[in-house]
């Protein structure tokens, strides 16, 4: 019994180790991003974030909105449920990749909101819109579609620190 037993973790162990070890590993821990807004008016939120992305959300709860960009969500919650004591407009400001401005802003100004110039800077144009609930939202595009996989393979977080 022993000399089976030893036969078949000898025979079994190591395969079985290799393919637990095998299995990729993500180096990063944040493997998407996302944003929310505080609204005191989640149906005229929804209306609006529905014809500015140009989609269904991908969540839709009485307090809870999002909507799948990019692999992330950008979420619309309740204020009073999920945000309560934040103002209107505070906060960190969405900031998103677009590869067409000029659709954005006609979304815009088909929901009946203001629809502000592109901003044309070197390299980089910017949209910045207002939302309903006074939130400011900012959208960017540049001369070349970035996307997560540009970023550098090695960075000098990685890199061993020599003096």
């Amino acid at each position: 019994m022993r000399r089976y037993l030893a036969l078949a973790l000898t025979t079994f162990l190591p395969a079985t180790l290799a393919a637990e070890t095998s299995a990729p590993i993500s180096p990063e821990p944040i493997i998407a991003t996302g944003a929310h807004v505080p609204t005191d008016d989640m149906e005229g939120s929804e209306i609006f974030h529905r014809a500015l992305f140009d989609s269904a959300p991908a969540i839709a709860l009485p307090d809870f909105v999002a909507f799948n960009l990019a692999g992330g969500w950008f979420a619309i919650v309740s204020r009073a449920r999920y945000a309560h004591g934040s103002k209107p407009g505070s906060g960190a400001v969405p900031y998103l990749q677009s590869a067409d401005l000029e659709a954005l802003r006609a979304r815009v100004a088909a929901t009946g909101a203001t629809a502000p110039e592109i901003i044309e800077e070197p390299g980089i144009q910017l949209l910045k819109i207002t939302d309903p609930n006074g939130q400011l939202i900012e959208f960017f595009q540049t001369d070349r579609l970035m996307m997560p996989t540009d970023r550098p393979t090695e960075t000098p977080a990685h890199k061993e620190y020599a003096p």
